[in-house]
């Protein structure tokens, strides 16, 4: 298994560096680590297939071939705790305060920051490859007035940083975490992804089925199904779109 970043593939423009390494593993085989850059993408996507905004140049754009053969399909969710943990790795050189909001946004404070998109194939019993899609703002300073929660390193930091130096450090961060994963350290994964995960263990406002409800975050579990405790009811788990839990 290849070193993730051991080879960079550096473009200037492409629709999405997410489906360009679907083409690539299309035409043959891809060597795990593998990162595909693109200062711009015209058809960047963010979860459930919305938009991804990102300044041409000026923010890390990129996509990770995995073969992470060892997992079964239904443990692929390690694999956001795995990257989220990477990413908040890498910012925790910068910034204090950076937090995953389930399932799969970086945040600092109540500002977004990053995302991650992970799509998985899956042949037989194991996930045979994983393309892993990161979007991180960093020297972006303006952004869509729509985006109310957007924000990027440098406006927290006030310089900015050098993209493929900070890129290789990511990487880095990733790759000691992926590490963890194959030597089956997931007790370690698992504690250190829910201190990390936004309301952790504190009473917040959730919106399900169109209702604000309180409840109190528990954890993830293997499935990456969020568990909550709601006001005299046992733990519930909910998959993505069940719930949403509120910033403010």
């Amino acid at each position: 298994m290849g070193k993730v970043g051991h080879t960079f593939i550096d473009l200037e423009e492409v629709d999405s560096t997410n489906l360009y390494a679907e083409r690539m593993l299309q035409k043959g085989s891809v060597a795990e680590g593998t990162v595909i850059l693109a200062k711009f993408q015209t058809a960047g996507m963010g979860q459930d297939d919305h938009q991804w905004e990102s300044a041409s140049g000026q923010n890390l754009t990129f996509s990770i071939v995995l073969h992470p053969r060892f997992l079964s399909p239904g443990r692929q969710f390690l694999l956001n705790k795995v990257i989220s943990l990477g990413v908040l790795d890498f910012l925790a050189d910068y910034v204090e305060g950076a937090t995953i909001k389930w399932p799969n946004d970086i945040l600092i404070g109540s500002k977004k920051i990053g995302g991650i998109l992970i799509r998985i194939n899956v042949e037989g019993e194991s996930l045979e490859t994983a393309i892993v899609g990161i979007g991180l703002n960093v020297n972006q300073t303006k952004f869509d007035p729509s985006l109310t929660q957007a924000a990027s390193l440098v406006q927290v930091l006030h310089q900015e940083l050098k993209l493929k130096e900070a890129l290789i450090l990511l990487c880095n961060a990733i790759d000691m975490r992926y590490s963890q994963l194959k030597n089956n350290n997931n007790e370690q994964l698992k504690s250190d992804f829910h201190q990390k995960l936004l309301g952790y263990k504190l009473e917040r406002k959730f919106v399900v089925d169109g209702q604000q409800i309180i409840g109190i975050i528990e954890g993830v579990d293997e499935f990456g199904r969020l568990l909550v405790i709601h006001p005299g009811e046992p733990v519930k788990a909910y998959a993505h779109k069940e719930i949403e839990y509120l910033l403010k």
